[in-house]
């Protein structure tokens, strides 16, 4: 089963204390990795074939990307069978990065989706034969359509609401993260997210993670689970402060 991490904060920081014990904590994900970050040209993916912890530890490009990346958010995900393409050739580019709304914004996700893969995108098509860039697909089409009749909608209601049209038209499991470098959105209608804010030296950061294992041993990790009939569920943090978090109707 995939994982995913984000790491959120007020000023620019390396998640060199995080990411490796990410990769060591979901090591059963042997299928690829990937970390995207931003900076002052735009956003960056680095992303991998390889297992992001094997037999001698932390694939050593992991490793240094933690050491030398620096970011207001960084997220990353370990790639499980689901998260691939067929053949071994097939192309990896996860986490995804599309342009829109005056603004790159980066995407992980992963889940069961499988009429997903039919979806056809009006817009300009991600070279990617993953499940997982149709749904990013379809999450940049339905919004630009809708803010572009409204422009003065909340992006959030409107994500909220290409959310459910999503689920209505392409059921299945997802958890997605989208950011465009100040604010995170985190979706999930199955497992649960574990979140936690972390007190560093030179401000707050927030790390949010779909493991089940504590990434560091902390008390006060927050389990973010569905509660009743529910279908999903929408987290929302900005700098280090989690500011939404709620059902997709409420």
């Amino acid at each position: 089963m995939c994982d995913l991490f984000a790491m959120s904060s007020g000023h620019s920081y390396t998640a060199q204390e995080y990411l490796p014990l990410f990769a060591q904590k979901g090591k059963k994900n042997v299928h690829g990795w990937g970390i995207g970050f931003f900076r002052e040209d735009g956003v960056h993916v680095e992303a991998s074939h390889l297992s992001a912890y094997g037999p001698e530890g932390v694939h050593q490009s992991f490793q240094r990307l933690a050491r030398v990346i620096d970011s207001r958010v960084i997220v990353s995900n370990l790639i499980c069978p689901l998260g691939v393409g067929k053949g071994p050739h097939t192309p990896l580019n996860t986490p995804l990065t599309l342009n829109f709304l005056d603004h790159h914004w980066l995407f992980v996700n992963y889940g069961v989706m499988e009429n997903m893969k039919t979806y056809k995108t009006v817009g300009e098509p991600i070279d990617s034969p993953m499940v997982q860039a149709r749904v990013f697909e379809f999450l940049r089409d339905r919004l630009e359509e809708r803010l572009q009749k409204d422009r003065y909608s909340s992006f959030f209601e409107e994500l909220k609401g290409v959310t459910r049209e999503m689920l209505e038209r392409y059921p299945g499991s997802y958890v997605y993260f989208l950011t465009n470098g100040s604010v995170l959105f985190a979706f999930f209608n199955h497992r649960q997210l574990m979140v936690l804010k972390e007190r560093e030296s030179l401000g707050d950061v927030i790390l949010i993670t779909t493991l089940e294992e504590e990434i560091i041993s902390r008390q006060d990790w927050r389990y973010v689970r569905l509660e009743g009939p529910s279908r999903g569920r929408f987290l929302i943090i900005s700098g280090s402060e989690l500011v939404h978090d709620a059902d997709i109707d409420d």
